[in-house]
């Protein structure tokens, strides 16, 4: 920076007030219980930023203001490795750097980074971002663009996250006035020799502008005070992705929703009944000696709207290995098959263990990238016979695994042989249905089972039933509010998709007195061509079905979706876990996709937790910078020349090539000069209409012909006035 023509009582000011500013990006986030640092670290960075400031106000140039920034830097960076309880050795940390920096070049992933690597990253980051906002500030006199993007940044906090943010948009709200007033006065300082103020002066603007927003701060406050504005509901980011993303599938919440097939990660269950649109991409490569459904997991209850599932016996452990609780549940009809899975794109989220039936061992997993082995952390959920992979931020990603599966044996005439008693857990467990659900639902159970013998020919002739009376469509919509999902699809839509028929079946099942739980996961897939035994599983295979307990064999499969057969691949889209907006089969798909990717990103945001959000923060912070600073870098090779080689300002030379610009910009616009023909003569020959642009190009013409005959220097201030117009007109006429 070189700027020696406000005091420096001024320009501390200035660097004050945009302290404020800065933070209010860290202040609001301190509070959080989701964060993963010590709440010291916010400390530390507060007086990193006023020491940050504190340099730039004193506008050094920028070979000697470098590398007191990056001592300061590396200086608070050894700050917060101590305060984090590990003792700071510039020896260890520097090769520790070197291993990071290794390992970045040879993997490209950011990921592989160690914590201390990212924290540094982070701060120079923040450094390079107070930086820019005083050059903009103390250099341009422009303020407006990083006070925008922080009450942009607070008004989210506000609305999408439930934070009580309402007396920091009155305090930014304050310190964007003072700031902009501040730098006005700076900037009619620049103007000329006209706007010459003496110092006295900088004192009494203060003064009068600081009783100006005082009182416009009063005035604000009491009236929100008069309002008495409700108190903020409890914040959680996962409520604040629920809220965006329901706005989201309601067209921003303009009408009804759509949904992209695949599968939902995130472990939160939506409303079911919006209308489906169809993904083909590859989910994952199966290898398996025969085709199977691909179960992922199950649910037991189910609320009128939507189903979750009861985690009462989970247990932990660690793969690979057996699965205690799934062999010794094996009916001596089970057979056990291999099949290996591998993900089309590696998995760096916890999910679960797809497989053609229930889990007995985990033979391996394979890591990404080099395909070496992995022991995971799991959990059992026994009663569900599922199996999770739980991946927490920093783990490597999951390539894909190999398992041993038990497959279920579905032979009708052996469950019709079937008896016996259910289970006291089970009966309590897949029994369950809501106290609203409507009577009509319970009585059209009893008359599709009426004169069925046994539990097999009751199961059977719900599935019947629902294949032969209600119809496939995926042009469905969500019930209205209060209304039961399964009232509505058997009497008043009688149309819908696996959700729907599954659901329905395990309702009526459950309303006759067998237990039956909701199914979700993939249909088989479909044969890769030329590759026995290879299947590709697509998003679109997506699919629920659900399972029927049977006293000697335990849980076997039925699917009543029209068109779907246990033994063979799906012919029809699949279920729906992911939602977009509306708008035109292509945008509703290219919609789908944007919040599926919402949906992973902010996983990713909670799992890394504090250093991506900020992270991610800071890079949007910093990209507004940049794009503020845009319009000066036609201008850059001057300005290093200017402030980092040149002792004595201005040049001729260096003039006369700015210039060049307006002259390329007027010779596209409106020809080449005839020969002969001065400048100013040029000048005045052009059709300009705009009085503004006219005036500055006789003034410009004016300058250069000085310039360009060497009639002596001009003053500094008519010098920058002159760079300044040369980049204007030349933007202006292109």
């Amino acid at each position: 920076m070189d700027n020696g023509k406000d005091p420096l009582w001024f320009r501390l000011g200035i660097s004050a007030l945009l302290m404020g500013l800065f933070l209010e990006w860290l202040m609001p986030l301190q509070p959080l219980d989701v964060l993963s640092v010590s709440r010291e670290w916010f400390g530390v960075m507060y007086v990193f930023t006023g020491a940050l400031l504190l340099l730039g106000a004193f506008c050094l140039r920028l070979p000697l203001l470098g590398p007191l920034y990056l001592f300061c830097t590396l200086a608070f960076w050894a700050v917060v490795i101590a305060r984090s309880g590990e003792p700071f050795d510039p020896v260890s940390s520097l090769s520790l750097l070197r291993q990071d920096v290794e390992l970045l070049a040879s993997t490209g992933s950011f990921g592989a980074l160690s914590q201390d690597a990212r924290m540094l990253v982070l701060m120079i980051g923040w450094a390079l971002l107070v930086y820019s906002v005083q050059s903009l500030a103390l250099l341009r006199s422009s303020v407006l663009l990083f006070a925008g993007a922080t009450l942009l940044y607070l008004f989210c906090l506000e609305t999408l996250l439930s934070l009580s943010v309402y007396g920091d948009i009155i305090k930014t709200s304050a310190l964007v006035l003072l700031l902009q007033g501040m730098v006005h006065l700076s900037r009619l300082r620049e103007s000329g020799p006209v706007f010459r103020i003496p110092k006295p002066e900088y004192g009494r603007w203060g003064l009068s502008l600081a009783a100006v927003v005082l009182f416009v701060v009063a005035v604000s406050w009491l009236a929100g005070s008069l309002a008495q504005p409700k108190a903020a509901a409890a914040f959680s980011l996962q409520q604040a992705a629920d809220r965006l993303a329901n706005w989201v599938k309601t067209g921003y919440g303009a009408g009804e929703a759509a949904a992209v097939t695949g599968y939902n990660l995130s472990g939160e269950e939506e409303e079911m009944g919006l209308p489906l649109q169809q993904s083909s991409r590859v989910y994952f490569t199966a290898q398996t000696p025969f085709p199977t459904y691909w179960r992922g997991e199950t649910f037991s209850e189910y609320n009128g709207r939507k189903w979750s599932e009861v985690q009462s016996d989970v247990k932990t452990g660690y793969a690979p290995g057996t699965i205690p609780e799934q062999t010794d549940k094996l009916a001596p009809e089970q057979r056990t098959i291999t099949q290996k899975i591998t993900f089309e794109q590696p998995l760096r989220q916890s999910f679960p263990l797809f497989g053609g039936g229930r889990v007995a061992e985990i033979v391996d997993m394979q890591l990404s990238p080099d395909g070496a082995a992995l022991p995971a952390a799991i959990e059992r959920n026994v009663d569900a016979g599922t199996v999770r992979v739980m991946l927490d931020g920093g783990q490597p990603q999951i390539e894909g695994y190999t398992v041993k599966v038990a497959v279920p044996d579905p032979n009708p005439e052996r469950l019709k042989q079937e008896s016996g008693a259910d289970p006291l857990h089970v009966r309590e467990r897949y029994l369950q249905l809501p106290e609203e659900l409507p009577q009509r639902v319970k009585d059209l159970a009893a008359e599709i089972t009426k004169g069925a013998g046994n539990r097999y020919d009751r199961v059977y002739a719900v599935l019947i039933y629902l294949k032969e009376h209600e119809s496939y469509s995926l042009d469905t919509k969500v019930p209205p509010a209060g209304k039961d999902f399964v009232d509505d699809f058997l009497f008043a839509t009688h149309a819908g998709y696996c959700n729907h028929f599954s659901t329905a079946m395990a309702v009526l099942l459950r309303s006759e007195g067998i237990p039956a739980r909701y199914v979700k996961g993939f249909a088989p897939g479909k044969q890769e061509a030329g590759k026995s035994g290879t299947y590709l599983i697509t998003e679109g295979d997506a699919h629920a079905w659900v399972e029927v307990y049977f006293p000697e064999s335990g849980w076997i499969p039925f699917d009543p979706t029209p068109g779907i057969a246990l033994t063979g691949g799906s012919t029809k889209p699949a279920s729906s876990f992911h939602a977009a907006a509306t708008g035109g089969d292509f945008l509703k798909n290219v919609a789908g996709y944007a919040l599926l990717g919402f949906r992973l990103t902010l996983q990713l945001v909670l799992e890394h937790k504090l250093a991506f959000a900020i992270g991610t923060v800071l890079t949007g912070a910093l990209a507004l910078a940049i794009l503020g600073l845009l319009p000066w870098l036609g201008l850059l090779p001057l300005w290093l020349q200017l402030y980092v080689t040149r002792r004595h300002f201005p040049g001729r030379n260096e003039l006369l090539k700015s210039a060049n610009p307006v002259w390329k910009a007027l010779t596209r616009r409106f020809g080449a000069a005839p020969a002969g023909c001065t400048a100013r003569e040029y000048i005045r020959s052009l059709p300009v209409e705009k009085e503004e642009i006219r005036k500055m190009l006789y003034d410009f013409a004016a300058d250069w012909e000085m310039i360009a005959y060497d009639e002596g220097p001009m003053k500094r201030s008519r010098c920058v006035a002159f760079l300044r117009r040369c980049f204007r007109i030349s933007k202006k006429v292109a």
